[in-house]
């Protein structure tokens, strides 16, 4: 049975997804001797229910943003499906999207895999041209291209098919018999995609799902049966297959999932849910956050001029969000020494808001007390050792 991150020497880790927090679908693929980075961007939705980006959910984008920057300077290989704000670095972010100056150095020294211009908008074109202009070097067209464990196809539909229509580019990676395809923003509405999808035929399948919130239309219920239909038999011919990105920025979407779930019996997860922690649909949750911590009417204007932060709206959203019900933290966190050097400000509050207050199962601490293992106060959930967080002042005397 596959483990869900890590087969044989391939390492898959979903960094953002909207069960993560924010809109996009970056993905890192350790190899043995490579790293791949797909889909190095994030976006929050610009207007939701009448509202802009919550501050609470623009304190957990900042933080992906910046473990992106990180793992970009670790990365051999970045791959580009597309050029949508959400999928790539821009040279004009908004204050809530990844810009290219936070990621250029780490670009610089990767081999890039990129989506050619062909079938993509003006906006799209713009943006690749301005990432290769930033680089100093052109970019590749790779559709149908492989090297090594890496393959990519032809260009499929950015969601429903159409003539002249956006497309994007799929990923398959190979390693001791494993495949892993990340098909980012099909949406589940294109025949020809799926097909492709099982000729490669993946044992793990990460895919963005329908926008359920933008099929409300009578004539939307064949797209919103073909997306279903399309679930399931991915469902059936794949060992693991994670739903996220489009599908989840509502409600009806996180019960849709549950659906296909209950109804194959398989393997279909969300992101959060691959990477072992609880979700947090933040998107779909956006206007129940407003109702739970009102927003000053200037913070937006604020913020974006540098002269307001989210830390009080960051420390308030988890606590609302536990409150509420919607995540339980770890049965240890009360008593859990990384709580403590958090609350006294000796620990990066990253490590509580990605393990402790979602009840990230991959943590190290929490797998070593489930086995009756000495571990350390100082080791942090990934397993390292942080000495100074123990270690006490000298003596004068």
């Amino acid at each position: 049975m596959l483990d869900h991150n890590e087969i044989g020497n391939m390492e898959i880790r979903i960094l953002a997804g909207e069960s993560l927090g924010v809109r996009g679908l970056a993905t890192v693929v350790s190899l043995k001797n490579r790293k791949i980075l797909i889909d190095p961007g994030i976006a929050l939705g610009w207007m939701r229910h009448g509202f802009l980006p919550h501050p609470f959910q623009v304190a957990v984008g900042f933080e992906i943003r910046k473990r992106l920057v990180r793992e970009l300077a670790e990365a051999t290989d970045v791959v580009f499906s597309h050029f949508d704000g959400d999928h790539c670095p821009l040279a004009a972010p908004n204050p809530y999207q990844l810009g290219i100056r936070e990621t250029l150095d780490g670009l610089k020294r990767c081999r890039i895999w990129a989506k050619g211009e062909s079938r993509s908008s003006f906006t799209r074109q713009g943006r690749r041209n301005a990432l290769a202009a930033a680089l100093g070097r052109d970019l590749p067209e790779v559709e149908e291209s492989v090297d090594g464990p890496l393959a990519f196809s032809s260009d499929v539909p950015h969601g429903v098919p159409r003539n002249g229509s956006n497309t994007v580019m799929m990923t398959r990676i190979q390693e001791e018999g494993v495949v892993f395809v990340h098909a980012s923003d099909i949406q589940l509405l294109d025949e020809p995609a799926i097909e492709k999808i099982l000729e490669w035929k993946p044992d793990i399948l990460l895919v963005s799902g329908p926008p359920l919130y933008h099929l409300d239309s009578p004539v939307s219920k064949a797209l919103r049966r073909l997306a279903r239909a399309n679930a399931v038999r991915l469902a059936e011919n794949v060992a693991i297959l994670v739903i996220d990105h489009h599908l989840l920025r509502s409600t009806e979407g996180i019960s849709w999932l549950e659906d296909v779930r209950q109804a194959t019996g398989r393997r279909v997860e969300c992101a959060a849910s691959f990477m072992q922690r609880q979700a947090l649909f933040l998107e779909a949750w956006r206007e129940e956050l407003y109702r739970w911590m009102p927003v000053e009417d200037d913070w937006h204007e604020c913020y974006a001029a540098g002269v307001e932060g989210f830390e009080k709206y960051r420390i308030e959203g988890w606590r609302m969000l536990i409150e509420q019900g919607r995540i339980q933290p770890c049965a240890w966190y009360p008593v859990c020494p990384i709580k403590g050097f958090t609350d006294d400000s000796r620990l990066e509050r990253f490590w509580v808001e990605n393990y402790c207050l979602v009840g990230n199962r991959r943590c190290r601490r929490l797998q070593m007390e489930a086995r009756g293992e000495f571990h350390p106060d100082e080791m942090l959930p990934d397993g390292s050792i942080r000495p100074e967080l123990t270690q006490t002042g000298g003596n004068d005397d």
